[in-house]
């Protein structure tokens, strides 16, 4: 019996499968579909860029008040922004006593009124399209004066300025040290 099985297998490849017609068929067009398939989804590519808005200040401790002088541009504070927002940034300077310098609790005789701050750019790159503050007046007797930069299609890149202020001479004003609170904040918009 053996002899005989071994006859039947003696014409055979073990190796080689063979398939019926419509069977092989069916198995080209899945390996086909599956491929085309596979090849769409390998073109979806994907990526984010991380948001960057930092402000790096130092606000300067004695500003030079001679009784009598007036004062033009006198530093409170410098600084440097990067912001790569696409709606640009906001720089917003807050003052604690409504842009004055005051002794004791203020008033006639012990307020240096500077109403207004200006920046003055001192390096560094705005980014494109963005509206430059540099040399622009607020006004900040309400407390708050914003610099809106507008659309942006550039980021800014280590942007540096000083806030700077301006005052009338007042020969009223009475010795002493004159203080405020300089506050800056960068509101990136998206």
């Amino acid at each position: 019996m053996q002899s005989t099985n071994n006859n039947k297998n003696k014409g055979r490849n073990p190796r080689k499968l063979r398939l019926p017609q419509s069977k092989l068929k069916i198995i080209a067009v899945s390996v086909l579909a599956l491929g085309t398939f596979t090849s769409l989804l390998a073109y979806a590519i994907s990526s984010s860029v991380a948001k960057i808005d930092t402000l790096d200040y130092n606000s300067v401790s004695g500003i030079n008040v001679v009784a009598g002088a007036g004062q033009t541009d006198a530093v409170l504070a410098s600084g440097t922004i990067n912001s790569n927002s696409p709606g640009g940034w906001i720089l917003k300077v807050m003052s604690a006593n409504k842009g004055k310098l005051t002794h004791g609790s203020g008033g006639p005789g012990n307020e240096i009124v500077y109403g207004n701050v200006k920046m003055a750019s001192t390096g560094g790159t705005l980014g494109a399209t963005l509206t430059n503050p540099s040399g622009v007046d607020r006004v900040i007797t309400s407390g708050t004066a914003i610099f809106d930069t507008g659309v942006a299609t550039t980021a800014t890149v280590d942007y540096k300025f000083e806030l700077q202020v301006s005052w009338p001479a007042d020969p009223s004003i009475l010795g002493g040290r004159y203080t405020d609170t300089i506050t800056l904040l960068i509101v990136p918009v998206d």
